[in-house]
């Protein structure tokens, strides 16, 4: 094709009709630009179809991940909502029955200060997005504001979460253990302990009634609260990105 157009370039030149050449040189140039433009208007559409593809992609593969984030929201709301529950009762019903409670009924109910709700979120797609700068394919604002409430609510979840965590092996809850000699003397079906760290009924019931005692109990409930709490905003951030992610 090249030698084709040359041929006739020498042509006109050697017949000297320059003015011909001149506007066959016009036309060529004209050509040259045209192709250049759609090689160009093509790489476009391929990269459009690319960025595309890749945006679809990372849609699919967030919404998959919200959606396994809800199962497992549901699963540590059910394990933070029945703790929270118990331990409630618990102490209500130290507040209002005092000795009338049964030694078993305690310790079903105290059994539940070693319990610790358990939550983790599916968050690789949206990680790796960020990283790679590719969360910007999105272009979203309403919906990076709704992965902010989350990611702040899940940060609040794992601040009580590490709190509590504290407080079983470094904590109050760790003193109670060393004050009794083993944590299963407080704990439902839980029998395997050194005979003689036995309490005797009296003391046992006694034990609820020291202050250091019930405020324990009194903070993993509300430590516990404050996760029910947290999950709960965390529910209600993640159906949100699962909404947006729908209409995407």
């Amino acid at each position: 094709m090249i030698k084709f157009f040359r041929r006739i370039r020498q042509k006109l030149l050697s017949e000297s009709k320059f003015s011909k050449y001149l506007l066959y040189a016009i036309g060529e140039i004209v050509l040259v630009v045209i192709g250049i433009l759609i090689a160009l208007q093509i790489n476009n559409w391929n990269e459009q179809r690319k960025t595309s593809n890749q945006r679809k992609k990372l849609i699919q593969a967030l919404h998959a991940d919200a959606l396994t984030t809800d199962e497992r929201l549901d699963f540590g709301l059910q394990m933070a909502n029945g703790i929270n529950q118990k331990l409630t009762h618990f102490l209500t019903m130290l507040d209002n029955e005092g000795d009338l409670i049964a030694k078993d009924t305690l310790k079903s109910y105290s059994s539940f200060i070693f319990q610790v709700a358990n939550f983790r979120p599916a968050m690789s797609s949206y990680e790796t997005a960020v990283s790679t700068g590719n969360i910007a394919l999105l272009d979203n604002n309403t919906l990076m504001a709704h992965y902010v409430q989350f990611k702040d609510s899940y940060d609040w979840f794992k601040l009580h979460q590490t709190i509590s965590g504290n407080m079983v092996y470094l904590g109050s809850v760790s003193n109670l253990r060393k004050k009794l000699g083993s944590a299963k003397i407080i704990m439902k079906n839980e029998e395997d302990y050194p005979k003689e760290f036995e309490l005797s009924e009296e003391d046992f019931m006694n034990l609820f009634k020291e202050k250091e005692v019930y405020s324990t109990f009194e903070s993993m409930q509300w430590l516990v609260r404050n996760q029910l709490e947290a999950l709960k905003r965390a529910k209600t951030a993640n159906n949100q990105i699962i909404a947006v992610l729908t209409e995407m």
